[in-house]
C-alpha cells in the first residue's frame, strides 16, 4: 500500500510539475506574441537544460543559423537562449537589430534579465527581455502592411 500511495504522490507532484511548466510556457508564448505585434522582427526562446553547458552565446549562435533565424527580411530576428538549470542565459540579434540598437543595448539588458533570473525566476527574466527586446523592434522595425491573401514565409514559426 505504501508504495502504491507514493506512486500516487509521485504522479501528482510529476502532473504539478508539467502543469507548472505549460503555464510557464503559455507565458512565455503570449508574451512573444505581445512583443512581436507591431513589428516586423521576430523573437524565439530556446531553453537549455544542459548542466554541463559552458559557452551559451556559442550555443546561442549555433541554434540561431539552426532555426533560421537568419532568414528574416531585415535581419531583425533575436533569440533568448537560456539554461534555468544553471541560471544562465544569452542573447543573440541578428545583423539589423544589432545595427539599430548598439551594443550598449545588449550590455544594458543583460543584468537586468540577470537580476531577475537570479531573484525571481528565469521565466520572469525570459518575460523581461522578451518585453524589452520586443519594444526594441517595434521602434526601429515597425510592421509592414500585409496583404491578407498572403501566405506567411514561414508556417512554422512558434
Amino acid at each position: 500500500m505504501d508504495s502504491l500511495a507514493g506512486a500516487d504522490s509521485a504522479a501528482v507532484e510529476v502532473r504539478a510539475v508539467i502543469g507548472e511548466f505549460w503555464i510557464r510556457k503559455k507565458k512565455i508564448m503570449a508574451g512573444i506574441e505581445a512583443a512581436e505585434a507591431g513589428t516586423s522582427g521576430e523573437i524565439r526562446v530556446h531553453l537549455s537544460y544542459d548542466r554541463k553547458e559552458q559557452d551559451l552565446l556559442e550555443q546561442a549562435k549555433k541554434r540561431f543559423h539552426e532555426l533560421g533565424m537568419t532568414n528574416t527580411l531585415e535581419r531583425n530576428a533575436v533569440l533568448i537562449y537560456v539554461n534555468p538549470a544553471l541560471r544562465k542565459f544569452a542573447l543573440f540579434g541578428d545583423q539589423g537589430i544589432h545595427e539599430k540598437v548598439g551594443e550598449e543595448f545588449w550590455l544594458a539588458l543583460t543584468p537586468k534579465i540577470s537580476e531577475r533570473i537570479h531573484q525571481k525566476s528565469p521565466t520572469e527574466g525570459i518575460l523581461l527581455a522578451v518585453q524589452i527586446v520586443g519594444e526594441a523592434l517595434k521602434a526601429h522595425f515597425p510592421a509592414h502592411e500585409k496583404n491578407p491573401n498572403e501566405l506567411p514565409n514561414d508556417l512554422s514559426k512558434s
